[in-house]
């Protein structure tokens, strides 16, 4: 029973969990085109004599900060770029065709379907423990991200503006410093102190993402509870993001 306008957000999928999972498909296609475009169009354009800023740069800086592009001693080579660019096209063909099969072919509701395992991704907003089911797969996969981020320093380099080089960088996993950066992570000059930062993340988030997928919800659920664990997802999402 929606009662507000056709233009608010997800009020259309609101009881189409499939339909949901159709319009997160193609949004997710849409920002994977435009970084593969993009990327493909600023390399066209780049001119290693001038610098990134002056340039208005976008995919392109963000490849170089993970050594893509560049050699270790940070002259420009080009390598993996298109690579990178070619991938991102390619996967939001995948995203597409998945949103397109999640609109057309298959149930408008996730809990039709045939495959039992789906159907446990049905969305009950007001069922705590399915929001936290999905919530913990949501949490694992966060946390592969950031192992990912902290293998590829560690085995791949990034690039160091302190050196102006790329170099391996290993994790400090250093609870200590971990804590006593919450707060002053801006000023954070170590970048093994950031893969630390991560690789916490990583073993935090798994964790945390078991225990919910485990588990049902502790204490009484509310209205307040449910925008809790959405605003929780959306917080991981965004230090994930702006911390790499």
């Amino acid at each position: 029973d929606v009662t507000y306008g056709w233009w608010a957000g997800n009020a259309f999928v609101t009881n189409r969990s499939g339909r949901f999972i159709a319009s997160h498909a193609a949004h997710t296609g849409l920002i994977s085109l435009a970084a593969g475009a993009n990327t493909l169009f600023e390399f066209s354009r780049f001119d290693p004599s001038v610098p990134m800023g002056n340039q208005g740069l976008v995919s392109i800086p963000h490849l170089a900060a993970i050594g893509i592009g560049f050699d270790e001693a940070g002259v420009w080579t080009g390598a993996g770029v298109v690579t990178i660019a070619i991938l991102h096209l390619i996967l939001s063909m995948v995203y597409g065709a998945g949103g397109l099969l999640h609109a057309i072919k298959f149930p408008e509701k996730i809990e039709d379907s045939e495959v039992k395992q789906a159907q446990k991704f049905k969305l009950e907003w007001d069922n705590p423990d399915n929001q936290t089911f999905i919530l913990g797969h949501h949490l694992i996969f966060f946390g592969v991200a950031n192992i990912w981020f902290v293998e590829w320093a560690r085995v791949h380099g990034i690039y160091d503006p302190a050196v102006e080089a790329i170099r391996q960088v290993n994790y400090n996993l250093d609870l200590t410093q971990i804590w006593s950066h919450q707060f002053d992570f801006i000023q954070i000059d170590s970048l093994e102190d950031v893969m630390g930062g991560h690789a916490f993340l990583a073993f935090f988030q798994i964790g945390g993402g078991a225990f919910h997928i485990a588990t049902k919800q502790i204490g009484t659920y509310t209205k307040f509870k449910g925008a809790e664990l959405l605003s929780a997802e959306a917080i991981l999402s965004w230090s994930l993001a702006g911390i790499g």
